[in-house]
């Protein structure tokens, strides 16, 4: 009795390994398919509108800074301003008497050393910017007489408080002591102080407060 040919075994037959083939490209499809997705979850990209509408964000931030900033410092500005004026107008001149009370602009040069250094108060009220120079140190030093026709009498060494300009050919008034007498010498003629005043004799002068005069 003839059996026949013997079957082959199912993992011989070709469909099966066509269904092996379909099914390991689906598990591998699913799985790079499902990678993509889950990155896509994690990390989704902004868009163009995200992104312009952020730096929109960015630029009215920096322009409400910048804003501030501008207050801060108009403020500043202004308060500092506010102090010069309030220092200016809170200064005590009662306590100063004129030059001219007691002494003669012809002839304060020839007055005792007693009196030119006695520390009184006075100012020089109205008094001319006869010449002026500056030295290496910020302070002016003022060479003053009475008025512009005048020899000049006073010298006084002075640093400006901020913001103050002082000019030759100017008035002003300055608050302060005698410090006896000098002589224009090589320091204030280098500050800028007119060689042609070199030597003279005049009278020193300790300033407390100068307020310039229109």
């Amino acid at each position: 009795m003839d059996k026949g040919e013997p079957k082959k075994p199912i993992y011989k037959r070709w469909w099966v390994w066509l269904i092996v083939m379909l099914f390991v490209m689906v598990v591998i499809g699913n799985i790079t398919g499902g990678s993509g997705n889950k990155a896509s979850e994690d990390g989704t990209p902004e868009t163009s509108a995200e992104s312009s509408e952020n730096a929109a964000e960015d630029d009215d931030s920096e322009d409400t800074d910048s804003s501030n900033s501008d207050i801060a410092d108009s403020s500043t500005s202004e308060s500092s301003s506010d102090e010069a004026t309030s220092s200016s107008d809170s200064f005590d001149t009662s306590q100063y008497a004129d030059i001219h009370s007691k002494f003669a602009d012809d002839t304060i040069l020839s007055q005792p050393k007693s009196d030119l250094s006695n520390g009184n108060a006075y100012v020089l009220n109205h008094y001319y910017i006869k010449s002026l120079g500056a030295d290496n140190f910020g302070e002016y030093h003022l060479l003053l007489s009475n008025d512009e026709s005048s020899d000049p009498r006073f010298m006084v060494v002075y640093k400006p408080s901020t913001g103050q300009k002082l000019i030759e050919g100017t008035y002003l008034s300055v608050y302060g002591v005698l410090n006896g007498v000098g002589t224009v010498n090589t320091s204030a003629i280098n500050s800028g102080i007119s060689p042609e005043y070199a030597g003279q004799k005049v009278v020193l002068f300790l300033p407390d407060h100068v307020v310039n005069v229109n």
